[in-house]
């Protein structure tokens, strides 16, 4: 989300599907996590809904997409809010996590090749004392 808005690309709304949708708890982390609401489609069988919205387009049903899945599907808007307190501290790991990525990942820092490095080596000396 992070770099679509740093595209200039907003992210307005976060529509969920899938098994994941089963466990509140989870899908309240990701409202905390994100800080929008989330809302959930109104089927447990997203991709075969999917797929019957295009075919109705093809057969000629709707004309297009978005008038099929206004007809065809659902969302249920809403259903999990975030909570502030909660989203704070998800912050503070947030901003620990980018941290140890850029450490790790970014810039001048080697540690990933040295660390590589060390693997290959221990490796190599396992495999020669076979």
């Amino acid at each position: 989300m992070d770099t679509f808005a740093d595209s200039g690309v907003p992210v307005t709304e976060l529509v969920v599907a899938g098994g994941l949708t089963k466990s509140a708890p989870l899908m309240q982390i990701y409202a905390d996590v994100t800080r929008r609401p989330l809302s959930v489609i109104g089927s447990e069988q997203g991709p075969a809904l999917g797929s019957a919205i295009h075919a109705a387009v093809a057969a000629g049903a709707y004309p297009d997409v978005p008038a099929a899945a206004a007809v065809m599907g659902r969302i249920e808007e809403d259903v999990y809010q975030p909570d502030a307190a909660r989203a704070d501290v998800y912050d503070e790991l947030y901003s620990e996590y980018v941290r140890l990525h850029d450490y790790f990942g970014r810039g001048e820092n080697q540690v990933m090749y040295r660390l590589r490095a060390i693997r290959d080596r221990a490796w190599a000396a396992r495999e020669a004392a076979r």
